[in-house]
């Protein structure tokens, strides 16, 4: 079964058809997404993968959060796809996206997406045997808000997503915070989430 899954909630253009595994995927960066570039970029993955549109069968796609114009763009392409292929399409949360990607046993998991305006998204997780579960509901918190976050005791934390864009001075001040990836969501994390959340 042939799955397209899709993330164009930030910076980046993210699309990967998969069979199981990878059959083919493209990142792009595009600050002020296109659907002209979306289609463009779906259309070669097909073509390279040589395989025709209808023998899609589900489409995944990033919820967000993230920009506005981004991710209406992903999203009216995606139903567009689904609409004229009858086929499912599977909305993936781009938080607990990165959450679940984050490769950790022992730290507490916090999620961050840039949403502009110097806010940002927010949720944390607890590692559990095959995945993780949130810890705290999802919010929008600005730099003073995600600091009292990271301060709020002295339990280890792993940090993935758009940590890059939070003042550096915020980071280097906690010792109780590890950065790492995945820095942005991207289509692969969506697939692997959104075959988990499709199988149930």
């Amino acid at each position: 079964m042939f799955s397209l899954s899709i993330s164009s909630s930030g910076s980046y253009i993210s699309v990967a058809i998969h069979e199981e595994v990878l059959v083919s995927s493209s990142t792009v960066l595009s600050k002020n997404g296109t659907t002209n570039l979306l289609m463009q970029t779906i259309d070669e993955l097909t073509k390279k993968s040589d395989i025709k549109r209808d023998q899609i069968q589900v489409v995944y796609i990033d919820i967000g959060p993230g920009f506005y114009t981004s991710l209406r763009i992903g999203l009216a392409v995606a139903q567009g796809i689904c609409a004229s292929l009858g086929i499912p399409l599977i909305p993936v949360n781009g938080l607990d996206s990165l959450a679940f990607a984050a490769h950790t046993s022992h730290r507490k998991i916090f999620t961050v997406i840039d949403i502009k305006r110097d806010e940002f998204a927010f949720c944390s997780y607890k590692p559990v045997p095959g995945g993780v579960i949130r810890d705290s509901n999802p919010e929008v918190l600005n730099l003073d808000g995600l600091k009292d976050r990271f301060n709020e005791d002295n339990q280890k934390k792993l940090l993935v997503g758009n940590w890059r864009k939070i003042n550096q001075k915020i980071l280097n001040k906690n010792t109780y915070i590890k950065t790492a990836s995945p820095e942005f969501v991207t289509s692969d994390q969506i697939y692997h989430l959104g075959k988990e959340l499709f199988k149930n």
